[in-house]
């Protein structure tokens, strides 16, 4: 299995006056069973590379590969239902999908349409509720009654009892407070160290690019500049300053003491790390 781009390009409106080229000749290899980021700046064509991976968009010019489905230029892949089972694309704000009575009939409504019994996807539903962690008393309640956080466990959940291979998420933290930001973070850790998911995340947040993701893929007007991995992607100081990134704090603080002539080793990319590397430097002393 495997996600690969080749010479895409993705054209919105063409032949009208709103003609605009939201990707160029993206070539790409996304490495299966990792976390992988998708950043740049807004514009820069995040969210249209990730609606290619389960045909909500086609490329204007160009191929893709998603495990054993291949989308083309203007041919919509065969079987297109059983492409979208396997990748899950959770939306921005995807608590705004929720339509149900209760939270159980949301989520057990994908299974459903995928001709599975009743009784059977609300099992289902149930096993992947249990996965994000809501807790099984409020099961029959309405998604209105929920915090924005929940709601937006609830809309996970609804993608996992598809039982996707894949995930993608674009800007799954956006609006939540940092206790709940950390919180999901932490979720689609488990879902992809645990259950095997490979995760791609559009986000901005540097602090879970670092503390979350494998490797780094990085858009600049519709072009893929840099796809590496994350302790590559974080010694491009220059880089980083180019393009305007506010580096995770640790990484600034490990820059501010090389200036002072304080150096660590590339590893260090975590608090406990540092700590350490600081107690051993002065106990050299």
């Amino acid at each position: 299995m495997s996600i690969h781009f080749e010479k895409v390009d993705h054209i919105y409106s063409p032949n009208s006056v709103f003609e605009f080229q939201a990707l160029e000749d993206v070539s790409l290899d996304i490495n299966i069973g990792k976390i992988t980021a998708i950043i740049g700046a807004t514009g820069s064509g995040k969210t249209t590379l990730v609606q290619h991976l389960n045909g909500l968009l086609l490329p204007s010019k160009g191929f893709l590969t998603v495990n054993d489905f291949t989308i083309k230029a203007d041919e919509k892949p065969k079987n297109i239902k059983e492409l979208r089972k396997q990748v899950g694309l959770v939306f921005q704000f995807a608590e705004y999908q929720l339509f149900e009575e209760t939270l159980i009939k949301d989520v057990a409504f994908g299974p459903k349409n995928f001709g599975v019994e009743e009784k059977e996807a609300e099992m289902i539903a149930t096993r992947a509720l249990i996965t994000v962690g809501i807790d099984p008393k409020d099961f029959v309640k309405s998604p209105l009654e929920l915090s924005g956080g929940q709601k937006r466990r609830v809309a996970i959940a609804g993608i996992l009892a598809m039982s996707p291979s894949i995930l993608v998420l674009d800007e799954p933290t956006a609006g939540l407070d940092p206790q709940g930001a950390k919180s999901m973070m932490e979720l689609f850790k488990m879902l992809n160290k645990e259950k095997g998911i490979t995760i791609l995340i559009v986000t901005h947040n540097m602090e879970h690019v670092l503390e979350y993701c494998d490797e780094v893929v990085v858009l600049e007007k519709g072009k893929v500049i840099m796809h590496t991995d994350k302790k590559q992607f974080f010694k491009n100081d220059q880089y980083m300053e180019k393009a305007s990134i506010d580096p995770p704090i640790i990484i600034a603080f490990k820059k501010m003491c090389e200036e002072k002539g304080v150096t660590f080793d590339s590893d260090v990319l975590t608090i406990d790390k540092l700590v350490s590397e600081i107690v051993k430097k002065r106990g050299r002393r």
